[in-house]
């Protein structure tokens, strides 16, 4: 019978894209329709088809993506990412680890990139939506995982 002979000792305690606690989320289910996919834990607003089609970013948030095992492990391609026409889990409100770029500590402001749907911490400049709907509640470091608060 094979046993485990090795195991990491420092395994993560999250991965962008999932869910946090264990307390009410509003999930819905969406096709992704943009070509080059959607990442885990990025923000989505509607698609072509507004009831049933989400695209990366935009500039109005439907929610942000949720992490899923089907994505996960030897049988998939590598890319751990949501491929076009997929159907994504989409965080309507709830608490979700996310990747911080540059940093933040709870009530710092959250804002992302409108083109991609990356979540940061800071004031909107060119090319970046606010997104007053939200708040982090833990702190990260720079490229670190936090969890942020949804409520769109």
């Amino acid at each position: 019978m094979p046993a485990q002979t090795t195991y990491t000792t420092k395994i993560a305690t999250a991965y962008e894209g999932m869910v946090y606690a264990q307390e009410p989320h509003d999930i819905v289910s969406r096709a992704v329709e943009t070509a080059a996919g959607i990442e885990f834990g990025h923000i989505v607003s509607r698609g072509t088809d507004p009831d049933n089609q989400v695209v990366a970013g935009g500039a109005v948030a439907l929610g942000v993506t949720v992490r899923f095992l089907d994505k996960e492990g030897a049988a998939n391609s590598g890319a751990i990412r949501l491929e076009e026409t997929e159907t994504a889990a989409v965080l309507r409100s709830g608490s979700i680890y996310v990747v911080c770029p540059a940093g933040c500590t709870p009530g710092d402001p959250v804002k992302y990139t409108t083109a991609t749907g990356v979540i940061d911490a800071g004031a909107a400049a060119a090319g970046e939506t606010a997104l007053a709907a939200a708040s982090w509640e833990t702190s990260a470091a720079a490229g670190e995982l936090a969890v942020l608060r949804v409520s769109l």
